[in-house]
């Protein structure tokens, strides 16, 4: 995967912001259910879905995220540069959270 292919894709793919945050609710839906099935959570068992399909969900959902907040940047470079700033930012509060336990 390249970022700048997910930046180029999305700049082709005239879903509007709205429609891009519902898909991945959907994505995230899916998810979920992946989870669930492979998990073996009552109920959803029956749908036999493993850790690849919760793999395959996952990576799905990210992809979304990515273009979503892909669309929020007015060029690839921005694009690149938030996205470093605020994974950065993120892990960083993840870390500090996890050392305190």
């Amino acid at each position: 995967m390249k970022l700048e292919d997910i930046y180029r894709l999305t700049d082709l793919d005239k879903k509007t912001l709205q429609e891009r945050a519902l898909k991945l609710g959907e994505e995230s839906g899916e998810l979920a259910q992946a989870v669930l099935s492979a998990t073996g959570a009552p109920g959803s068992a029956y749908k036999k879905l493993g850790l690849g399909d919760v793999r395959e969900e996952a990576a799905d959902a990210a992809i979304v995220a990515l273009s979503l907040f892909s669309q929020t940047c007015d060029s690839e470079e921005q694009f690149r540069e938030e996205l470093q700033r605020l994974f950065s930012q993120t892990v960083t509060k993840w870390e500090e959270v996890l050392s305190r336990s």
